[in-house]
C-alpha cells in the first residue's frame, strides 16, 4: 500500500507539474500590454495605451512608426485570424487543416480573389513612393515583427505550423474576402433561372423578378441545377465570417440635441471568433483617427475622429453576371462565342494537403470568366453545360486600398466624396458626418452598365456577345445625397432611388430595416447620441405583425383552439404578440415555425426537399414572404400533386399554423415556457478550431439567449425551420453611435472582445455587455484613458 501510495503520489506532483508547465507555457503567448520591447525598424519611440477593454490608444511621433505600432498590436491579438483570412482567399486552407478543405480550397481558386490581389498590389505597389505605401507596408513591418518574436497563439501550435510573412498582395486578399459578400448571385441566379424555366414565369411574380424573354436559356433539370451550385453556401464552409448586411444613420444638427451632427453605424456580418472588427485610436502629429480594422488591412474601414466620421453598409449592387458556354461537340476544350470557337483558358494549382498528397486542380475560364463546374457535383455533366462568372474583380486593378486611405486622411467633405470615386470591387453605402455640420451619403462601388434586354438575375446566353460586359457608369451616375432638407439619411442594403432613370441591379435586402430606422427617427424631432441606442437595439417587426394579422384573418382560429388546451394559449399568445422579438415571447417562436410550414405547404410539391430548404432562408425568399402572403392568386398555393383539386392561400395557411403548432408541441414539450423565442434564438460565437469537440468548450463563447429576429433594425440572422433552435448565424459586427458635439467621447461596442487569443482577458470581456445591448465608451482624450497598461516601443540599438 505504501508503494501504491508513494505511485499516487508522484503521479499526481507529475500532473501538477504537467499542468503548471501548460498554464505557464499558455501564459507565455498572451499578448503584451505593458512594459517596454526594442524594435527592429521603428524609426522612434511609439506608447500604446491599453485601455480597460484592451484597445490600443497609439501614439506616436510619425506615420510610418504608428502603423508600425498598429500592425504589431493587431497582429499579437488577431495573428490567427490574419492567417486564416489571407488562407482562406488564396485556396490553402487544405496545407494546414487537410483534405476535409479541399472543396474550400477549389472554390476559392476558382473566384480568384488571389490572382485579383496580385494584380493590385503590384499596380499599386510597383514604382511609386507615395505616404499610402509607406504606411501599408510600415503596417506589414509591424504584423511580421511580431512573427519574428516568436510568441505565435496557440492555434498554430494546436495545428502545427508557422506563419509566414505577410506582403502587400495579403492586404488586398483581406480585402477581398470583403467582396465575398457579393457571391450571392452565384447561387441566386442559378436558382430562379431553374424556377423560371421548370415551372414558368408566373412563379418568379412574387420574387419580384423581371422576366425578360431575351434572357430566356436553357432548361435544366432542377437535380442538375441543385448538385452544381449547392456549395455556395460559403458560411458553412470557411472559417471566416461573410458580410451580410448592416445599418447607419445620419442625422443633421437640426435633428440633433446637442446642435451637432449625429452619426449610427452597426455592421451585420457572420458572427465568429475572434470578432471581425479590431478597435484602435491612433495620434501622431497632424492626424488622429478612432477606426474599427479589418485582419491584415492598415486603414480603418469605419471611424472617426473630432472633424469628421463614417460608417458603412454593404450595397449589394450585382457584380457578377453567369454565363453558359457551348461547347464545340468536336472539341470539348473550345467554347462559340462571337461566331467561332474559342480556346478555354487553363491554369493549373497544386494544392498542398495536410497528411496527405497534393492535389493538381486545373481551372478552366472562357472569356466571361472561370468555369464553376468543377468546383461542384455532377462531374458527368459538366463539360456539357459549363457556366461561366464574370465577376468585376477578375476585371480591374483594384483602387480600394488607396480609397481606404484617402477616406482615412481626408480634410473635408470634399476630399472625403473625391475618395469615394476610388472604391471599385465592393459596393458600400457610405455615410458621412462633420464638425461642419455637413451630412451625406454615397452608393460606392463601380457599377456595370448593361444591356436593357439583359435580366442580370438570370443566367445569360455566353454565345451571344451582346450579353458581354461593356463598360461601367461614371462615379457622377452612383446615387448619393449631400444635405437633405429633412435633416436625415438611412440605409439597410435596400435598393437605392434611380439616378437619371437608372435602375441598379442588385441582391438588396427588404426596406424593412431602413423603414422601421426612419419610422422611429420621425417619431420625435430631436435625438441625442444616448437616445439612439434605443434605435440600435430596437426589435419590433412590423412586416411580421402584418403578416400575422393577415393569416388570423383568414384562417379559422376557433377550430384549431378546439384541440387542444396548449392550441388555445399558445395562439392567443399569438393574437396578441406586439411584433417584438424579446427572449421570453412565445410568438416568435410560433410565428417563424408557422412561416416556416406555410412556405413548405406552398413550394415543396414544386421544388423538393431539397432545393425548398435551400430556398426558404434565401435573400430572394425572405425579400418576398409578405408579396406572396397577400398573393391569394398566387401558382405556389395550389398542390400540384392533388389531380383535380385547387388549394387556396387560406388552406395553406390554415395546415402550415397546424403544422407548426403540431411539431413545437412534439419537439418543444407541453410546458410553454420552453417555447420561449430565448430558449430556441441563441448565439454562439465561434472560433475554427471550436468546430470540433473538445475544442469548443475552450474556443467559443456562448450560447447566449439572444433577441431579435429576421427583419428587424437588430437583425440577428437565422434559417427558418419547424421548431429551431434558430441558430443566429449573423448580426451586428459592431454597434456605434457618435455625437460630434463631443466626438472624443463615442459609444461602441463589438460581440465578444478584442482579442482572438484565449488567454487574453479580452478574448470575451464584450461578449455579455453585447447581447444585453450595452455600450463602451471610444474614449480619445489621452488624460482620461482608463489605462489597464502602457506598452512602449523603442527602435532596437
Amino acid at each position: 500500500m505504501k508503494i501504491f501510495g508513494k505511485i499516487l503520489t508522484g503521479l499526481l506532483v507529475l500532473l501538477i507539474l504537467i499542468l503548471a508547465f501548460s498554464y505557464f507555457w499558455l501564459k507565455g503567448t498572451s499578448p503584451q500590454y505593458s512594459g517596454k520591447l526594442e524594435m527592429e525598424g521603428l524609426g522612434e519611440s511609439v506608447e500604446i495605451i491599453y485601455d480597460n477593454f484592451g484597445v490600443p490608444h497609439i501614439y506616436a511621433k510619425n506615420a510610418e512608426d504608428a502603423y508600425f505600432a498598429l500592425g504589431f498590436a493587431h497582429a499579437q491579438e488577431r495573428l490567427f485570424q490574419m492567417e486564416m483570412i489571407r488562407r482562406a482567399t488564396s485556396g490553402e486552407l487544405s496545407e494546414i487543416l487537410g483534405e476535409a478543405l479541399l472543396p474550400t480550397d477549389k472554390i476559392m481558386l476558382t473566384l480568384s480573389i488571389r490572382q485579383a490581389a496580385e494584380r493590385s498590389a503590384k499596380k499599386a505597389f510597383e514604382n511609386i513612393d507615395t505616404e499610402f505605401k509607406t504606411q501599408s507596408l510600415a503596417y506589414l513591418d509591424g504584423v511580421n515583427s511580431f512573427i519574428d518574436q516568436g510568441n505565435l497563439p496557440i492555434e498554430f501550435t494546436l495545428i502545427g505550423f508557422e506563419p509566414e510573412h505577410f506582403t502587400p498582395e495579403d492586404i488586398y486578399t483581406a480585402i477581398g474576402y470583403m467582396s465575398l459578400s457579393f457571391t450571392a448571385a452565384i447561387s441566386q441566379e442559378p436558382m430562379m433561372t431553374n424556377i423560371q424555366k421548370t415551372l414558368g414565369n408566373k412563379y418568379l411574380v412574387d420574387f419580384s423578378m423581371d422576366t425578360l424573354s431575351n434572357a430566356e436559356l436553357y432548361n435544366e433539370s432542377s437535380e442538375v441545377l441543385s448538385n452544381v451550385f449547392s456549395p455556395l453556401e460559403l458560411q458553412d464552409y470557411l472559417p471566416i465570417p461573410v458580410w451580410e448586411g448592416s445599418n447607419n444613420w445620419v442625422m443633421s444638427k437640426e435633428r440633433s440635441k446637442s446642435g451637432k451632427v449625429l452619426l449610427a453605424n452597426d455592421t451585420h456580418i457572420a458572427y465568429s471568433q475572434p470578432a471581425v472588427w479590431y478597435e484602435a485610436h491612433l495620434n501622431y502629429p497632424g492626424f488622429e483617427m478612432f477606426g474599427y480594422y479589418l485582419a491584415g488591412v492598415p486603414f480603418a474601414l469605419i471611424g472617426h475622429n473630432n472633424d469628421f466620421g463614417w460608417g458603412l453598409t454593404i450595397f449589394p449592387y450585382d457584380n457578377m453576371d453567369l454565363y453558359r458556354e457551348k461547347i464545340n461537340p468536336a472539341n470539348s476544350n473550345q467554347y462559340w462565342h462571337s461566331g467561332e470557337w474559342n480556346d478555354f483558358k487553363s491554369t493549373e494549382y497544386q494544392i498542398k494537403v495536410k497528411d496527405g498528397e497534393d492535389e493538381i486542380f486545373n481551372l478552366k475560364s472562357s472569356i466571361h470568366g472561370p468555369v464553376l463546374n468543377p468546383v461542384y457535383n455532377s462531374i458527368s455533366k459538366l463539360e456539357e453545360n459549363p457556366i461561366c462568372l464574370w465577376w468585376a474583380l477578375h476585371n480591374m486593378e483594384s483602387s480600394a486600398l488607396q480609397a481606404l486611405y484617402e477616406i482615412n486622411n481626408s480634410q473635408n467633405m470634399a476630399t472625403f466624396e473625391r475618395a469615394m470615386e476610388l472604391v471599385d470591387i465592393i459596393g458600400l453605402n457610405i455615410v458621412y458626418g462633420d464638425s461642419d455640420d455637413n451630412i451625406a451619403w454615397w452608393a460606392s462601388g463601380k457599377i456595370p452598365k448593361r444591356s436593357q434586354s439583359i435580366n442580370s438575375k438570370l443566367m445569360l446566353d455566353g454565345t451571344d456577345s451582346t450579353n458581354d460586359f461593356q463598360e461601367y457608369y461614371d462615379f457622377e451616375k452612383n446615387p448619393k445625397l449631400i444635405n437633405p432638407s429633412n435633416g436625415f439619411i438611412c440605409t439597410a442594403n435596400n435598393a437605392p432611388p434611380q439616378v437619371d432613370g437608372i435602375e441598379y441591379p442588385g441582391y438588396y435586402f427588404p426596406g424593412y430595416r431602413a423603414n422601421r430606422i426612419k419610422e422611429i427617427v420621425n417619431s420625435q424631432n430631436t435625438w441625442s447620441r444616448d437616445e439612439m441606442k434605443r434605435i440600435q437595439n430596437d426589435i419590433k417587426s412590423d412586416r411580421d405583425l402584418k403578416i400575422r394579422d393577415l393569416i388570423i384573418r383568414s384562417v379559422d382560429l376557433n377550430l384549431i383552439k378546439s384541440e387542444s388546451e396548449i392550441h388555445v394559449k399558445a395562439l392567443n399568445s399569438l393574437a396578441d404578440w406586439d411584433g417584438e422579438y424579446q427572449i421570453n415571447r412565445l410568438a416568435p417562436t410560433i410565428y417563424n415555425s408557422m412561416i416556416y410550414y406555410i412556405l413548405k405547404q406552398a413550394m415543396m410539391d414544386e421544388l423538393g426537399e431539397y432545393q425548398f430548404e435551400r430556398i426558404v432562408s434565401s435573400t430572394p425568399m425572405k425579400s418576398s414572404i409578405e408579396r406572396l402572403f397577400f398573393n391569394e392568386s398566387s401558382p405556389w398555393w395550389d398542390n400540384i400533386e392533388t389531380k383535380d383539386i385547387v388549394e387556396t392561400r387560406d388552406q395553406q395557411f390554415a395546415e402550415g399554423l397546424k403544422l407548426a403548432l403540431a411539431d413545437l408541441y412534439e419537439n418543444l414539450g407541453s410546458d410553454l415556457s420552453q417555447w420561449q423565442w430565448g430558449k430556441v434564438h441563441t448565439l454562439t460565437h465561434v472560433h475554427p478550431i471550436g468546430r470540433q469537440e473538445p475544442f469548443d468548450k475552450v474556443f467559443n463563447i456562448g450560447p447566449f439567449s439572444d433577441k431579435g429576429g429576421n427583419e428587424v433594425i437588430i437583425k440577428e440572422a437565422y434559417k427558418y425551420s419547424g421548431h429551431g433552435p434558430y441558430k443566429v448565424s449573423s448580426g451586428p459586427a459592431m454597434r456605434l453611435l457618435v455625437d460630434f458635439a463631443h466626438p472624443d467621447k463615442a459609444l461602441s461596442i463589438i460581440p465578444t472582445g478584442q482579442s482572438g487569443n484565449i488567454m487574453s482577458s479580452h478574448y470575451s470581456d464584450q461578449s455579455e455587455m453585447f447581447v444585453n445591448g450595452e455600450y463602451r465608451v471610444q474614449e480619445m482624450n489621452k488624460n482620461e484613458i482608463a489605462k489597464s497598461g502602457v506598452l512602449t516601443l523603442l527602435p532596437k540599438k
